[in-house]
């Protein structure tokens, strides 16, 4: 019986122990794809007190040095197990699942799923269990098995695979998309094939393919506009132009002011052309000063409510907007808690027989560091790491405004822009490319004057680009990755269709990756003392015979 009537529902006291996750990894991959490297698991209520990863990136041999950057980012994300679907973003469902109880739909959700791959060819889920592949060696573009686990260099021998790994990657790649643009589609959580990465230092970020229109203008309500305004039109019928008896319409009752004969008509309905209603009499429209500001305050909500696109649930965002806190939400989505980017440093060999002097090769190297942390998650989850190459992006054919400028009028004005309600320019597709085939179509939209935030590059003398991109050896140099005509559409924020003709070796992968990974990880999981190796001879045995055993007998 309780002193008290209160039911308890913390945990019991655990001793907590920590374990080491550390992991050395040498693999490979091409530009233009977000690469897996290394995965760790953390249990239920399992915290990284501390984690260090290194990753060092060596460009494979091109033939000239490159003058556009490659770009190497890596990310350290963690995604909840929460953060899957199958969840419903419910904590219970999630409990339920992990004690293999029934949930909601009342049947039992699987707390890891197993052996299902997404098919490239028919767009559906298929599932494989049984050991009925060796999902390792399945080197099939339908499903890309092999790509996805040999990047990550796992080999097993399963009858049944834990999909959790490659849940994890599309949860942090959907995530990303989401959060980038509400263009790039979705992929599916069991697709195996390696995702594409975003392009780096485009230098067009502020371009939309559309933007809030109702947001920058505002609302305004009038008030009074309740009367009844008379209808004017060019045409009268009188009182014979119809038939009661059918409820047909007579064409030839019905007149213009200066018409004789017939009229248009369309079966039973005449076309009234011009007409209108007129508001000159008959009530008043006002607008106080309270409209203005209840308008000002709706478009302030309206932006605060754009930083939670990318949530799908509308009521948690309705929750978040009226100040209510959602601790869950957190944990539905993938947690960033690492980037590091750098650049490659190039470096040129020549050769140093006399025949061959002007003969070089061109490496290239990069090394990112990175530190996280975590508390304890109650969820449990993936920490995944992942690494992308990507070239910048010149836009060498971007186009220059000053050089279309012979009208003062068309330059910049503070008054005028000040006073401008929306502040937003339409961006035409000679603005990516002057050579567009129709370049007087609208690429985007961006903020105003955003032509003159300047960031162009200028590629001329012997590597100046062709108008009609033909090969130039000159131009070998450049490891030119843009689109003909481009348009704001999936090619725009992803790297899709990435060349490989800069490499001496255009067929094995053109990057390899070494990195190391080193967590201290705090958690609940109990470890047993470590054992020594022992002879036939039992020491706790031999230590038993010398021991007196026999007890007193009292008589």
């Amino acid at each position: 019986m309780r002193v008290t009537e209160m039911i308890p529902n913390a945990p019991i006291t655990v001793q907590k122990s920590m374990r080491k996750a550390r992991g050395r990894v040498l693999t490979s991959g091409d530009a233009g794809k977000i690469l897996p490297l290394k995965y760790e698991w953390l249990h239920r209520e399992d915290g990284v007190q501390s984690g260090k990863i290194r990753v060092n990136v060596e460009m494979m041999e091109t033939s000239e040095m490159l003058m556009n950057g490659v770009g190497v980012t890596c990310y350290a994300h963690f995604v909840p197990m929460l953060a899957f679907d199958r969840f419903n973003g419910s904590m219970n469902e999630l409990n339920a699942s992990y004690k293999k109880e029934n949930g909601v739909a009342g049947s039992v959700v699987p707390f890891f799923e197993k052996s299902k791959v997404y098919n490239q060819d028919t767009g559906l889920v298929e599932s494989h269990p049984g050991g009925s592949w060796s999902w390792d060696l399945v080197d099939n573009p339908t499903f890309n098995l092999s790509t996805f686990y040999q990047t990550l260099g796992l080999h097993f021998q399963a009858d049944d695979l834990n999909m959790t790994v490659v849940e994890a990657y599309n949860a942090i790649v959907n995530h990303r998309r989401k959060a980038r643009s509400k263009s790039l589609p979705l992929r599916n959580v069991f697709d195996h094939s390696l995702a594409e990465a975003f392009w780096i230092n485009n230098g067009m970020q502020n371009i939309v393919p559309d933007f809030d229109q109702a947001l920058i203008d505002g609302e305004v309500s009038l008030q009074g506009l309740t009367f009844k305004a008379p209808v004017i039109a060019n045409e009268i019928m009188d009182q014979y132009g119809g038939n009661p008896s059918s409820g047909a319409i007579d064409p030839v009752q019905s007149y213009a002011p200066s018409q004789t004969g017939t009229v248009t008509h369309n079966g039973s309905e005449f076309v009234f052309n011009q007409v209108w209603a007129e508001l000159t009499a008959g009530g008043n429209a006002t607008m106080s000063l309270a409209d203005i500001d209840q308008a000002r305050k709706t478009a302030s909500f309206a932006k605060l409510r754009q930083m939670y696109d990318g949530i799908d649930d509308e009521y948690l965002i309705d929750l978040l907007m009226s100040g209510i806190r959602v601790p869950e939400e957190a944990m539905k989505q993938p947690i960033l808690l690492g980037k590091s980017q750098q650049m490659i440093g190039f470096n040129q060999r020549y050769a140093t027989d006399a025949a061959n002097l002007d003969e070089s090769a061109t490496n290239g190297y990069a090394t990112l560091d990175m530190s996280i942390r975590t508390p304890a998650m109650n969820t449990g989850g993936v920490i995944m790491i992942t690494a992308e190459i990507v070239p910048e992006q010149l836009w060498e054919r971007k186009k220059d405004y000053f050089l279309y400028t012979t009208d003062p009028d068309t330059l910049p004005s503070y008054l005028r822009d000040f006073l401008d309600p929306e502040k937003v320019a339409v961006v035409k597709n000679d603005h990516a490319d002057v050579n567009h085939a129709t370049p007087d179509g609208t690429f985007g939209y961006a903020p105003l004057n955003h032509e003159w935030q300047r960031d162009l590059v200028n590629v001329g003398g012997k590597y100046y680009r062709p108008a009609n991109d033909a090969f130039d050896e000159d131009r070998a140099k450049i490891w030119s990755a843009e689109a003909t005509n481009p348009t704001l559409n999936e090619d725009f924020y992803l790297c899709t269709g990435l060349h490989k003709k800069v490499f001496a070796d255009q067929t094995a992968d053109s990057f390899e990756i070494t990195a190391m990974t080193d967590m201290n990880i705090v958690g609940n999981t109990v470890f047993g003392a470590g054992l020594q190796e022992s002879d036939a001879t039992s020491d706790y045995d031999a230590i038993t015979a010398d021991v007196d055993s026999t007890r007193i007998v009292k008589s």
